[in-house]
């Protein structure tokens, strides 16, 4: 609930212009009266473009509402399918996002961004390395 305050608050101060607010990372948000949900990610409102992405992704259907979402630039969709994936026996997890894979830099982050440990699918470590890097999720 403090937590949700606090953004409502954070998010209210926000000018009529879009701004890139890395300080939102990790929040998945939405219009009231409108069926989209966006993760903030990288400073920016990415689309989750339907339920079946979203639940390959997340723990929960949990976003905040109420909040002004037109203030956070938005940037590149969220590709249909992308998913959470590591290779065994490393630790490290993946999103598979727009055809590259970004790391998810720690366990904290992992729970800042709602991912779901429950769903990371095991691939060979052949199949992660042939996809192209990309920015690093903290």
């Amino acid at each position: 609930m403090k937590r949700l305050l606090s953004l409502a608050l954070l998010m209210t101060s926000i000018s009529a212009t879009a701004a890139n607010l890395p300080q939102f990372n990790g929040i998945s948000v939405k219009a009231p009266n409108a069926p989209a949900i966006y993760l903030v990610d990288q400073g920016c409102r990415r689309h989750i473009p339907n339920p079946a992405t979203f639940e390959l992704l997340f723990r929960d259907w949990s976003y905040y509402t109420g909040i002004d979402i037109y203030g956070i630039d938005q940037c590149t969709p969220i590709s249909t399918g992308a998913h959470l994936a590591k290779c065994p026996p490393l630790p490290a997890v993946y999103l598979i996002d727009n055809a590259k894979k970004r790391h998810v830099a720690s366990p904290a982050v992992m729970d800042k961004y709602n991912f779901d440990w429950n769903k990371i699918e095991i691939v060979s470590c052949n199949v992660l390395d042939a996809i192209p890097t990309g920015p690093t999720i903290y």
